[in-house]
């Protein structure tokens, strides 16, 4: 088949398909045969009513992540719909985000539902590098957040040198740079608890303590 004839072909459907769209009654008639038309599955353990929600019914957080359904997220983000947040959803969306552009549009219109729990230590908690890194750029570029949503504590530096890696704690340090008489001693002993990056935390903490 020639180019011109694919061409064409291409065209008729498409002219078709805008045909469809644009008539109200055939597009709503479309929907409602999508919203009665049975799934079938392989399983019987496979059938249940979550299986078909609608866009408008689908708020809350935690199934957005769980499914890992971030575009519609976006979507209702950005056209400022109603989502179900829950202080123990904010935790699994933290760690699990890699999409910074979600993340600004989560500081942006839900920064007061993150402010539920520490936001910079669930990140350092759920060693996710992207999510902590957005972060600590909001605190670069506005201070004031250290003392409003975005606060670190020295709880927070305790557990990036126990859980996190030594870049985690070293962009912490950079933010934060002072630590209580506590923490300074026991450091190189949190240091040891880390399971992943035990040499490496512990040069990056005598590195520090160097320093001051």
């Amino acid at each position: 088949m020639e180019v011109m004839e694919i061409d064409k072909k291409i065209n008729k459907c498409e002219e078709l398909f805008w045909k469809v769209i644009r008539n109200k009654y055939l597009f709503n008639y479309i929907f409602q045969v999508l919203e009665t038309m049975p799934i079938e599955f392989d399983s019987v353990s496979k059938y249940y009513i979550g299986n078909r929600i609608k866009f408008k019914n689908i708020k809350n957080l935690d199934w957005m992540v769980k499914h890992g359904q971030w575009e519609i997220l976006r979507d209702k983000l950005i056209s400022s719909q109603y989502i179900c947040i829950n202080l123990e959803m904010i935790s699994p969306f933290l760690m699990k985000c890699k999409d910074e552009s979600i993340l600004e549009l989560m500081f942006e219109k839900k920064i007061t539902e993150l402010r539920q729990i520490n936001i910079i230590d669930s990140c350092v908690s759920s060693a996710n590098e992207i999510s902590i890194n957005f972060f600590l750029s909001k605190l670069e570029n506005n201070p004031h957040l250290l003392k409003t949503s975005l606060p670190i504590y020295q709880s927070t530096i305790r557990n990036s040198i126990t859980n996190s890696t030594p870049k985690v704690f070293e962009n912490l340090i950079k933010t934060q740079p002072i630590l209580d008489e506590s923490l300074k001693e026991n450091c190189i002993q949190y240091a040891l608890l880390n399971k992943n990056h035990k040499v490496e935390m512990i040069k990056s903490v005598k590195k520090y303590l160097e320093i001051i």
